[in-house]
């Protein structure tokens, strides 16, 4: 077992219980710890129920018509139905169903459902798992209402192709009555459509290494985009140097064509390097793998590396050396990016990463994992206050926070309360913890009711902390990303990860400092680590392609890559 790490403060909670408390005794113990807010929608603010109080239950009901039987895989019965709710006058945009919404949390309810079949209907009551907790019995006002029935297969989250989904209703609750919520799931979702593009090819081949691990068939999956060049004979490059692109969740088909669409324009082909690019898809059932190895994802880094990459340059003309491969990423994606550039130096030669996930975890969002007790609350001498997750820009140092932690993870654990929501702390669960044998799931951080932090688990996830892999082999570790690494967050990121980049900034100065207290030399090069002043986590992104395009290019030429 790795020991804790250097420096931890942190009074350890008692360990996790072998029997699972109710709901309501966790909220009882997180009210001991800081107030729990309840309330439906930012937009709207419904009185809680005072103690004591009772107030009737609206009633949801969801069928699946007899008339949609072709729509169910009948290998994926069983599975959640979730109900999904936007206030009418919400800031939130889209339908009901493309939530969690960050800017404006809605009621999430689900149920879990064991074998789905037409002309069966699965009711919700103020039983189910419901965020709010008390939803059913405090909404009010109009909404509008979708549900989802997301079975147990290999697709991440609610939206994945293969679920069956409902029209959107708009209804009227009224806070003192009962309301009847009726749903028919009459759709299946669609794959999202590959590009429409004669640069554009999509790649799927399955993963002996994943299969394996999985003990079912797992396949690798890219859009691969081909320079204008390519297809010429007539052209002065006949062997091409590759990006490696990790796309956004959900995101792989739209960014490749956005890549293609750049390559193909002589004015908008100087922001990108002339070079394959390949998207790569993140994507497993608890949402974007990261491409680390993991217990519940599989050995998905070393696939990349020893299968797919491999089978690529051996089908496609591509050049077979490190200098001529260079990985980028955004949010989840800039993480990745850095770690493959750090742990696979003789395959990748460079990273890029825009508002890359915490890279310190002493500083993850506004937690500290080594010395915190608690997720969703932050104490001081005076009074305890819920910790913010995710905010908005209202001035030059004023924000706006729409959600906070506590609200962040119930909407998570109201979608899946086994763990597999496709949402980020979910996916992370499953990128840095060990299974649960208890559960058969990924251990999680923290109980999602109460926020108390299990110290168990902070342990495992600290192996990826790279700020301590760092101090604990500067000389090498460091360099690496001092030559290697490129990083460009905004001084006000939507997640606060800008707190974990100016502390590996730090970290690597540090190592520079040590070396030359030691007469060492310390690796210069392209590296860099930058806090753009103003910038958040979506506006960082268009800033950053263009910048990196240009730098991979220059990264290309001086290898005599790029012409």
């Amino acid at each position: 077992m790795a020991l804790m790490p250097q420096g931890s403060q942190r009074a350890v909670p008692a360990p996790q219980s072998t029997v699972a408390q109710s709901d309501a005794a966790r909220h009882e113990a997180a009210r001991s710890i800081g107030t729990v807010r309840e309330r439906v929608d930012k937009g709207r603010r419904v009185r809680a129920l005072a103690e004591g109080e009772e107030a009737p239950s609206d009633h949801f009901q969801v069928e699946f018509l007899l008339e949609g039987a072709t729509l169910l895989d009948p290998k994926a019965r069983s599975g959640r139905i979730i109900v999904f709710l936007k206030a009418l006058d919400s800031r939130a945009t889209g339908a009901p169903a493309d939530g969690p919404f960050f800017s404006d949390p809605q009621p999430i309810g689900s149920v879990r459902v064991d074998a789905l079949a037409p002309g069966m209907t699965i009711k919700l009551s103020s039983q189910s798992v419901w965020w709010p907790e008390a939803a059913p019995r405090l909404l009010d006002g109009e909404y509008e209402v979708q549900a989802v029935f997301d079975p147990d297969t290999d697709g991440a989250g609610h939206r994945a192709a293969g679920n069956l989904i409902s029209p959107v209703a708009r209804i009227g609750f009224h806070r003192d009555s009962v309301d009847e919520v009726r749903l028919a799931l009459t759709r299946r979702i669609d794959s999202p459509a590959p590009p429409d593009h004669r640069n554009v090819m999509e790649i799927e081949v399955e993963s002996p290494l994943l299969s394996t691990a999985a003990s079912r068939r797992v396949h690798h999956r890219a859009s691969m985009v081909f320079p204008r060049q390519y297809g010429d004979l007539n052209a002065r490059r006949r062997i091409w140097p590759t990006v490696y692109v990790i796309a956004p969740a959900g995101m792989r088909h739209e960014l490749a064509k956005e890549i293609a669409t750049q390559l193909a324009s002589d004015a908008l082909g100087a922001v990108r390097a002339n070079a394959v690019y390949v998207v790569l898809d993140q994507e497993g059932p608890y949402g974007s793998h990261g491409f680390i190895d993991s217990q519940a994802n599989g050995p998905r880094g070393t696939a990349l590396v020893t299968e797919f990459i491999p089978y690529l340059e051996e089908r496609f003309r591509l050049v077979r050396e490190p200098q001529a491969r260079v990985v980028q990423g955004h949010s989840t994606g800039g993480w990745a990016a850095v770690f493959l550039a750090v742990r696979c130096p003789a395959v990748f030669s460079a990273a890029f990463a825009s508002a890359p996930q915490p890279l310190d975890f002493s500083k993850f969002e506004l937690v500290d994992l080594y010395r915190d007790e608690n997720l969703f609350f932050e104490s001081t001498a005076t009074e305890t206050a819920a910790r913010a997750a995710y905010r908005e820009v209202l001035g030059p140092s004023h924000d706006l926070v729409p959600m906070v932690l506590e609200e962040e993870l119930g909407m998570e654990r109201a979608i899946s309360p086994s763990g597999d929501s496709g949402g980020q702390w979910d996916a992370w669960a499953a990128m840095f913890s060990p299974i649960d044998a208890s559960t058969n799931a990924p251990r999680r951080l923290c109980d999602p009711l109460t926020g108390v932090i299990d110290p168990q688990t902070v342990e495992a996830w600290s192996t990826w902390d790279l700020v301590r892999r760092i101090q604990r082999d500067p000389e090498r570790l460091g360099a690496l990303v001092a030559s290697r690494v490129r990083i460009l967050v905004g001084d006000r990121d939507s997640f606060y990860l800008e707190r974990s980049a100016l502390a590996l900034r730090d970290t690597i100065d540090a190592c520079a400092r040590v070396a030359a207290e030691h007469g060492r030399e310390f690796p210069g090069g392209p590296g860099y680590i930058e806090i753009v002043r103003g910038a958040t986590h979506e506006t960082i992104l268009p800033l950053a392609q263009v910048r990196f395009g240009r730098e991979i290019q220059e990264h290309f030429r001086r290898a005599k890559l790029h012409d």
